[in-house]
């Protein structure tokens, strides 16, 4: 849906408004509904918008481990870069999951290190990597999480 899919927003309405297709017949309402957009198994947020494909050749399974669907898009370039254009077209993805997380009905569940912008280079599965790749980087914390924090906040007041 974030990235133009076809033939998805009827799936994408049900999960916003607390996933009564799944729920509804339990009488369990929407607080059985935890949303979330990345996991511990996956990409983190910001890797979600700058890598189509896993990049998992660290983990020495000749980059065969992690999910290969990541439903991700790069905005125009694989992996980091210094395009201005591109970095925009990131953060407002970005910005557009946290309002279609914070919005939706039920219990939001964030990935720690997402709001800071956290990536793993592509790595959707670090599992096995004690180094910078599943590391989060405290350094200039308050730079990096006012323009998340603030979108989240104007969003839940």
């Amino acid at each position: 849906f974030l990235k133009s899919d076809e033939h998805v927003l009827d799936e994408v309405k049900e999960r916003i408004i607390g996933s009564p297709d799944l729920y509804a017949s339990q009488n369990r309402g929407i607080k059985a509904s935890v949303n979330f957009i990345t996991a511990h198994d996956g990409f983190t947020m910001m890797d979600l918008v700058s890598y189509d494909g896993k990049h998992n050749e660290q983990n020495g399974e000749d980059n065969r481990d992690g999910e290969d669907r990541n439903n991700s898009w790069n905005c125009g370039w694989e992996g980091e870069c210094d395009i201005e254009s591109i970095n925009y077209l990131r953060h407002k993805q970005i910005k557009n999951a946290v309002t279609m997380l914070m919005t939706s009905q039920g219990i939001p569940m964030v990935l720690s290190g997402d709001e800071m912008g956290n990536t793993q280079w592509g790595n959707n599965n670090a599992y096995c990597q004690d180094n910078e790749i599943a590391w989060l980087d405290w350094n200039n914390l308050e730079k990096k999480t006012v323009s998340w924090v603030r979108c989240a906040s104007l969003l839940l007041t």
